[in-house]
C-alpha cells in the first residue's frame, strides 16, 4: 500500500516506525500515570503517537523516498510472516545515575525485528547513502523524558516495581515511513508509506 505525499519543500525530516494497536497505547498510557504518581517531573510522549522507532532519518531528500520505499519493501521480505511482540517493564538511557529517557521495553520475537532493522540499515546505506546506526538497535517505547536528575535508589525501585507489567501480545505485519513536523504542539507525524509483508 502506498500512500505518497507531495510538498512543496525539497526536503522532509522523516522516520521509519511501527505503529501500535490502541490496547498498547492504553497499556503505556497506563506505565506514565504511574510514573506520574512518582511525582516525577518530565515530559510526556502523547501515547496516541507513539510509536515502535525502527531507524530515524532526519531529513531526506524527496527524490530518495521511491529508493527508501523500495530498501524497506525488501528488508520486509526477510520475514516469513507476522512478528509477535508485546510492551513489558521499564528502563532507562542512557543509565540509572543519569535517566534521559524513561523507556518500556519491547519482548517476544524481538530477534526478528532486529535483524530486519539491520538489512533496512545496510540498504538504506548502500542505495540511499543514509549513515549506518553505530548503535545497537535496541527496540522500545519512549514514554519518558525527566526534566530534573532522579535519584538512583529512587530509579531502580521504579523499575522493578513496574517489571512485571506487560500488555497483550500483538502482531507486527507492516513498517511505515512516517514525515515528521515539528509544531508549538509539539511533533506531527504523517503516515507517506506503508511496506506490507508479501505485498509486492
Amino acid at each position: 500500500m502506498i500512500d505518497f505525499m507531495v510538498s512543496k519543500k525539497d526536503h522532509i525530516r522523516a522516520f521509519i516506525a511501527i505503529s501500535l494497536p490502541d490496547t498498547v497505547k492504553a497499556f503505556l498510557a497506563d506505565l506514565q500515570k504511574d510514573l506520574k504518581r512518582s511525582q516525577i517531573r518530565a515530559s510526556w510522549p502523547k501515547p496516541k503517537s507513539m510509536h515502535l522507532t525502527l531507524k530515524f532519518l532526519g531529513d531526506i531528500k524527496i527524490a530518495q523516498i521511491p529508493v527508501i520505499q523500495s530498501c524497506m519493501t525488501d528488508a520486509l521480505d526477510m520475514l516469513n510472516g507476522p512478528v509477535l511482540l508485546s510492551a513489558k517493564g521499564i528502563g532507562v538511557f542512557p543509565s540509572v545515575k543519569n535517566a534521559r529517557v524513561i523507556w518500556c521495553g519491547a519482548r517476544g520475537q524481538t530477534h526478528l525485528v532486529e535483524s530486519m532493522v539491520g538489512q533496512l540499515d545496510k540498504r538504506l546505506h548502500e542505495r540511499a547513502s543514509i549513515r549506518i546506526e553505530k548503535k545497537r538497535f535496541s527496540p522500545h517505547f519512549t514514554i519518558a523524558r525527566p526534566k530534573q536528575r532522579i535519584h538512583p535508589g529512587r530509579m531502580v525501585t521504579l523499575i522493578q516495581k513496574l517489571a512485571d507489567r506487560q500488555s497483550d501480545e500483538f502482531l507486527i505485519s507492516r513498517i511505515q515511513l512516517f514525515k515528521s513536523e515539528l509544531k508549538s504542539s509539539g511533533a506531527v507525524h504523517t503516515q507517506i508509506f506503508s511496506a506490507v509483508i508479501g505485498d509486492n
